[in-house]
C-alpha cells in the first residue's frame, strides 16, 4: 500500500478580535505555514506515533486501543464518547505532558471510529513535523488535527473516489472538528474549518461559518514576539473595559465589526486594481489595530513592531488575543526584497523571530507516494514538494 503525505495550513485573525466574543464579525485567513503527516502501514499490528514538535516518540498496541462500532460513513459523525475519551487517556498514559498526551488521545480517538479490520490487522506508523508555533494562536492544533483526519480517512478508504472535492472536505472538516474537541473542548470550528478549506473565512458566533468571496491571497510579514500570550486574561480586561464603559466600547465593537464588512466589500469589487486594494487592506489595518490598542490588548512588543514597519511604510497589526503573540505586517506587491528584509533585520535585532507568509492560500491537501519516505526527508525538500505538486490532490 502506499505511503500518504497529508498537509494542512495553519490560520491567522485579520480582523475582529476581540469584538467577536461581543457577537460581531470576525475575519480569518489560511496561513502559508503548514503541518505535515505521513502515514504508512506496518506489520506488526501496532499504531507507532513520532511528533518530534513535541517530543513523542511512541508504539501502542493495536489490541489496546478500543475500537468503536464501524462508522459507515453516515453524513456526520456521532456524538463525542466521554467514556471512549476517559480510556483512551488511561491507555495514552502521558501524565502531565498535556500537548503531547492531548494529540495521542486525538489521534487515537478518531482511529477508534475510523480504522477499517484490515488497516487494524497490518497497524500503521503516524508522523508529523509543522512549521507552525505551538501555542502562538495560529491555528497548529487545528492543522495537526485537520493532517489526522485527513490521513486516517484516507488510509481506511473513506475519502471515496467519486466524492466531489467539496464532499470529501466537509468529512475532513467534520471529522478533524471532532479531534479539536478532544484537545480544546469547546472549540468554535473556526480553525479546523480554514485548515480544511484554505482561504479566507467570515464567522459570527452562533452563526455559520461562510467563506470570503473574492478574497485573494496576500503576503505578510508575521512576527513572532515571543512574549506569552494570555488569551483568558485579555479576553477578561476587555470585559472589565466594557462593563465599566459600555458607551464607550460597544461603538468600538461597532467599529471593529464595520472593518469586517469593509474588508468584505473590498474584495467584492469588481475590477478594483490590485495596488489601490492592498492600500485599502493596509488601512484597514491600520485601523483595526488602533481599536485593539484602545481596548487595551496591545502591548510594547507589537508596538515596537510597527513602530519599526511604519518607519518603511508598512502597516502591522496584532493577531489574535493580543498583549504579546504575534502581529501581522502586510507585504504590498510594490515592497522590494530589499525592504522586507531590513524590516526582518530590525525585528529580529529586537529578540523577535520573523517569518514572510502568506494567508488565504490552499487548504488540506493529500500527496501519494509510491515508495516509503521519512517526514523529515519530505520536509528538507518542501518548498520544492509542494510547489512542483508531486501532484498534491486539493483533493483526491
Amino acid at each position: 500500500m502506499p505511503s500518504y503525505f497529508t498537509s494542512s495550513p495553519g490560520k491567522v485573525i485579520l480582523f475582529g478580535e476581540h469584538a467577536v466574543v461581543y457577537g460581531k464579525v470576525a475575519t480569518a485567513g489560511s496561513l502559508g505555514l503548514r503541518s505535515y503527516s505521513l502515514v504508512q502501514t506496518r506489520t506488526d499490528r501496532a499504531i507507532g506515533v513520532s511528533l518530534p514538535d513535541v517530543q513523542l516518540t511512541r508504539t501502542w498496541a493495536m489490541n489496546d486501543i478500543p475500537r468503536q462500532a464501524r462508522w459507515e460513513g453516515y453524513p456526520y459523525p456521532p456524538p463525542m464518547n466521554e467514556a471512549l475519551l476517559e480510556q483512551l487517556a488511561k491507555i495514552v498514559n502521558l501524565g502531565t505532558q498535556t500537548n503531547r498526551s492531548q494529540a495521542a488521545i486525538a489521534l487515537m480517538y478518531l482511529h477508534s471510529h475510523l480504522t477499517t479490520d484490515e488497516i487494524a490487522d497490518k497497524g500503521y506508523d503516524f508522523s508529523v513535523r509543522s512549521n507552525l508555533p505551538v501555542g502562538a494562536g495560529l491555528g497548529s492544533s487545528a492543522s495537526y488535527s485537520v493532517c489526522v483526519a485527513t490521513a486516517l480517512l484516507k488510509l481506511n478508504g473513506h475519502l471515496a473516489v467519486g466524492m466531489d472535492a467539496i464532499a470529501q472536505r466537509d468529512l475532513v472538516n467534520q471529522w478533524s472538528f471532532q479531534a479539536e474537541k478532544v484537545i480544546h473542548g469547546n472549540p468554535s470550528g473556526i480553525d479546523n474549518t480554514v485548515s480544511t478549506f484554505g482561504g479566507a473565512v467570515m464567522f459570527k458566533k452562533g452563526e455559520k461559518i461562510e467563506p470570503l468571496p473574492g478574497f485573494q491571497s496576500l503576503r505578510f510579514l508575521l512576527t513572532n514576539t515571543r512574549v506569552p500570550r494570555e488569551t483568558q486574561v485579555q479576553v477578561a480586561n476587555v470585559r472589565k473595559l466594557w462593563e465599566k464603559f459600555p458607551t464607550v466600547v460597544n461603538p468600538m465593537l461597532d467599529a471593529i465589526n464595520e472593518i469586517s464588512a469593509s474588508c468584505k466589500d473590498l474584495f467584492s469589487q469588481q475590477g478594483l486594481e490590485r495596488a489601490h486594494l492592498l492600500t485599502q487592506f493596509g488601512e484597514l489595518v491600520d485601523v483595526n489595530h488602533g481599536l485593539l490598542a484602545a481596548l487595551g490588548v496591545s502591548h510594547p512588543s507589537l508596538e515596537k513592531v510597527r513602530e519599526i514597519s511604519s518607519k518603511l511604510g508598512l502597516k502591522s497589526k496584532l493577531t489574535g488575543a493580543g498583549g504579546g503573540g504575534c502581529a501581522l505586517t502586510l507585504i504590498r506587491d510594490d515592497v522590494s526584497t530589499e525592504t522586507v528584509a531590513v524590516v526582518k533585520q530590525l525585528l529580529e535585532a529586537e529578540g523577535f523571530n520573523c517569518m514572510e507568509t502568506s494567508v488565504g492560500g490552499p487548504g488540506a491537501g493529500i500527496l501519494t507516494l509510491n515508495g516509503p519516505t521519512s517526514i523529515t526527508e519530505f520536509l528538507s525538500h518542501e518548498k520544492a514538494y509542494f510547489e512542483q505538486g508531486l501532484d498534491w490532490k486539493y483533493f483526491v
